[in-house]
């Protein structure tokens, strides 16, 4: 088996509930262009089909005829340049309006209130920070972390109260570390791993047909909690 670079290996560490800003967002793009890529990339677009590649030479030929010395010509280039400049204007027009509706979609999408996990002092230390009022603060024991639990118990630390708040993020703001809450039926904003569920064998169903087509509710289990750390 290859062995990853250290440097690898350290990018792969995530510390829960404290999420990495440093790393890639959770912001989707489905639309095609930007205000200053639309016309260049566009136009282009358009004369990668056969018929307005076509009729685009035959216009410069015509042109070469009408305002050179080359050769006579009887048409004006007008005569074809017009009709496809109207074309693709046309075309333009349906493209832009098209990448529109996928620009609002995106915004809609990544700006879903979605609900995160966070130390209330903190929350309450950051004055950007929403909190979220529909969910009342919880107390939760923090125990010691089970790579720590072959340590001699001098050296590990005591057992604290922390009281956790629910803060309300856009859903492009989510970041790997994020402890994210999911109620019933709500969609999933992230790919996530499952640490928790309200049911008694902590395990949830969940439904794909919007990746996959498929309707039937498919069962995901939370991973079990080694004996060790429940006695430690």
């Amino acid at each position: 088996m290859r062995k990853l670079p250290e440097k690898d290996e350290d990018d792969r560490v995530l510390l829960a509930g404290k999420p990495d800003y440093e790393r890639c967002d959770n912001k989707i793009c489905t639309s095609k262009y930007t205000l200053l890529s639309f016309l260049p990339v566009a136009v282009l677009e358009q004369f990668r089909r056969t018929a307005n590649l076509y009729f685009l030479i035959m216009s410069c030929l015509m042109a070469l005829g009408a305002y050179t010395s080359l050769f006579d010509t009887s048409m004006t280039p007008w005569t074809t340049a017009g009709p496809l400049m109207l074309m693709i204007a046309v075309s333009l027009a349906q493209e832009g309006s098209a990448d529109m509706g996928r620009h609002r979609a995106d915004e809609v999408c990544n700006s879903h209130p979605c609900t995160v996990l966070r130390r209330a002092d903190d929350l309450e230390n950051d004055k950007d920070a929403q909190r979220d009022k529909a969910m009342k603060d919880i107390s939760v024991n923090l125990r010691t972390p089970y790579f720590l639990s072959s340590q001699p118990s001098t050296e590990r630390s005591d057992r604290a109260d922390t009281t956790i708040a629910f803060e309300t993020v856009k859903r492009m703001d989510i970041r790997q570390g994020h402890f994210v809450l999911i109620k019933n039926k709500d969609q999933v904003p992230a790919d996530l791993v499952l640490i928790a569920s309200s049911s008694d064998n902590g395990s949830a169903y969940i439904e794909t047909s919007s990746i996959d087509g498929e309707t039937n509710l498919k069962l995901r289990s939370s991973p079990t909690i080694p004996k060790e750390v429940l006695d430690s």
